[in-house]
């Protein structure tokens, strides 16, 4: 068997004693993982982590798509879970400017095509809207 070289690694520690707070190293960083309910809420669970990298994988897509045509300014992105059915991420793109129809439809098709959105999508439906001062453009 050949073994592949990762996209992305993490190993997990739990200490004896620790309740359910996970240790993980995530390349040269570390994080607390914890469940709120178990412990004292000593990091994000694993559910958030996956929220979490669903959003900044957005973001980052967001300034890489909307810079081809200048600094784009603020891009704030955020992720919700609803457990459903169906089980759904909602992501809500904020945008500290206006974008016309076409190109919030251009960006909306960009973050489709995240590396993050291609791995979720076969378990769960992905919803994007896109919108700017509380206006939503797509």
């Amino acid at each position: 068997m050949t073994m592949q070289v990762p996209m992305a690694s993490a190993d997990a520690r739990l200490a004896a004693g620790a309740g359910r707070a996970v240790d993980v190293r995530l390349g040269p960083h570390a994080v607390t993982v914890d469940h709120a309910e178990s412990g004292d809420g000593a990091g994000p669970s694993p559910l958030e982590l996956m929220t979490g990298a669903l959003a900044a994988c957005s973001a980052m897509s967001a300034r890489s798509h909307l810079e081809r045509d200048g600094e784009p300014g603020d891009i704030e992105v955020t992720v919700t879970l609803d457990a459903g059915p169906p089980t759904l991420l909602y992501r809500r793109v904020l945008l500290g400017f206006r974008l016309d129809a076409a190109e919030a439809h251009r960006l909306a098709d960009a973050l489709e095509r995240t590396e993050v959105t291609m791995m979720l999508r076969p378990a769960f439906s992905i919803r994007t809207q896109i919108e700017h001062a509380g206006e939503p453009l797509l």
